[in-house]
């Protein structure tokens, strides 16, 4: 989101203090509108990327479903069509189709009066509080997290429909469309998925290119030694390094002119801050990275999307969680978990790979975290996925291969002192 935040930090970080969720066991998918409920799926599907689409901005009358400026209030569960909105009939322009299983979304937390977390989820309906998170943040900072979601659907001729719910305080909310995932027709053809261990593009740290006000770092993607030659978008996750001012930083196909909205990194001065980033790619296989402030910026990239790809999606429709380290002891300093997820709460055993929401929450020190496809020899890949400041809760989507029987990630915590870690499912792949 391009948001001027409030620069402010309060106390400590709002935990996602949630209980877990009961592992459950799996259940066919039904396409179109599954129901909701732990261990359910959409069915398989193929996706289509957007440049970045806005669907919600709260601060704009212009840019919510009732043409009203609004903050959400605390408790408050909030509808979100995805789609456009006019000050002319007819009002909404749907930007997902109607028969879409699940969507990407860049979610943005902007002047938030109290700690708190959002939850970004299929249905809002349902009772209580979710039993999982998306973001935390703290009061007067701007913190986003791209994060794929089941979508609810709405009828012919409208877009589905994702909820936003927030535990406390009052916020603005900015959600950006990224993509969505479709059952593949010949007539519509989506992408594929193939998971790429971890690699690192750039780092302007080493590379002496630290980027200032309007500075532009290009990152080649489309590369023959990661298989990614005829990618349509990738998976990426962005780390703005060090900021000494606030700003954004948004990704684009250097082919393409900077979008006229959104962002996909937001940041503010000394602290480190990722996102993950789905980009299209376009026929110069190039990804630029635009800054409005000073920071060093790192990129990963560890998926794709395009012709070459055998995977298909499967959003939860009830995102589970499967840890919770706030019952135990926490993890370790410079340890290494092992996290099975083939076969659990709904994830088939032949999955390829999975899409969580990583929490950290009271770190005793600075660190990050690293997650990848299990390794007999836990051979760490060296890139990142999450950072996080002593004493403050992070979160961040993060998409990775399995591998194993069953098939597993690695979880590696690179801090001095203890942590805390959550772990939420929010979809898988399969072959198809």
């Amino acid at each position: 989101m391009r948001a001027r935040s409030a620069v402010a930090v309060a106390a400590l970080a709002a935990l996602v203090l949630t209980l877990p969720v009961t592992t459950a066991s799996a259940a066919p998918a039904t396409p179109g509108g599954p129901p909701v409920g732990p261990g359910r799926a959409t069915a398989p599907a193929a996706f289509v990327p957007l440049g970045i689409t806005r669907a919600l901005d709260t601060r704009s009358y212009q840019e919510t479903p009732a043409a009203q400026a609004r903050k959400l209030q605390p408790g408050e569960s909030f509808d979100v069509p995805l789609s456009n909105w006019k000050n002319h009939t007819p009002r909404e322009i749907p930007v997902v189709p109607a028969d879409a299983t699940a969507v990407v979304v860049n979610v943005t937390a902007t002047n938030p009066t109290a700690d708190g977390y959002l939850t970004v989820r299929r249905d809002g309906n349902m009772p209580g509080a979710p039993a999982t998170s998306t973001l935390n943040f703290e009061a007067g900072e701007t913190v986003s997290n791209t994060v794929t979601v089941a979508v609810d659907p709405r009828g012919a001729g409208t877009s589905p429909q994702i909820n936003v719910y927030n535990n406390a305080g009052t916020t603005d909310v900015v959600v950006d469309i990224l993509g969505y995932y479709i059952p593949s027709t010949p007539q519509l053809p989506g992408q594929k998925y193939a998971p790429i261990r971890p690699t690192r593009l750039t780092d302007t740290r080493v590379e002496g290119g630290r980027l200032d006000r309007g500075g532009v770092v290009s990152a080649v993607v489309a590369r023959r030694d990661l298989g990614t030659t005829d990618a349509r978008a990738v998976v990426l996750n962005v780390t703005a390094v060090d900021p000494s001012t606030e700003g954004y930083v948004v990704a684009h196909q250097a082919s393409s002119p900077l979008p006229f909205e959104g962002s996909h990194v937001n940041y503010g001065p000394g602290r480190t801050v990722a996102n993950q980033v789905v980009v299209p790619v376009g026929p110069d296989g190039t990804i630029e990275f635009f800054s409005t402030g000073s920071t060093d910026l790192v990129v990963d990239i560890v998926g794709a999307y395009g012709p070459s790809g055998t995977n298909l999606y499967s959003a939860m429709t009830e995102q589970s969680r499967l840890v919770d380290t706030r019952y135990g002891s926490g993890e370790l300093a410079f340890s290494t978990r092992r996290l099975p997820v083939a076969g659990i709460s709904g994830v088939p055993a032949d999955a390829t790979a999975v899409t969580l929401n990583m929490t950290v929450t009271e770190p005793q020190a600075d660190g990050h975290l690293e997650v990848f496809e299990s390794d007999d020899l836990f051979q760490r890949p060296g890139t990142s996925n999450l950072n996080f400041d002593a004493g403050r809760t992070v979160a961040n989507g993060v998409t990775t291969g399995l591998r194993g029987d069953p098939g597993s990630v690695d979880i590696y915590h690179h801090a001095a002192g203890r942590s805390q870690l959550i772990a939420d499912l929010t979809g898988y792949f399969v072959q198809g």
